[in-house]
């Protein structure tokens, strides 16, 4: 399970639950790319994002 709370105008906090072996990865990989976990997932989710409203602007 996850949640999110308000941290400043416009952000909220989210906290999720992940398997140990993701965690793990998301974690090495942020220190390999020299940028926090939450740097790494917020431009995950950004491409997702793009990609998935790509794909429903493409349908209408």
């Amino acid at each position: 399970m996850g949640g999110y709370r308000r941290v400043g105008a416009g952000e909220r906090r989210v906290q999720l639950d992940l398997p140990v072996e993701l965690a793990e990865w998301l974690q090495g990989f942020a220190e390999l790319s020299h940028r926090s976990p939450a740097e790494v997932v917020r431009g995950l989710l950004e491409e997702e994002r793009r990609r998935v409203e790509a794909n429903w602007s493409s349908r209408e």
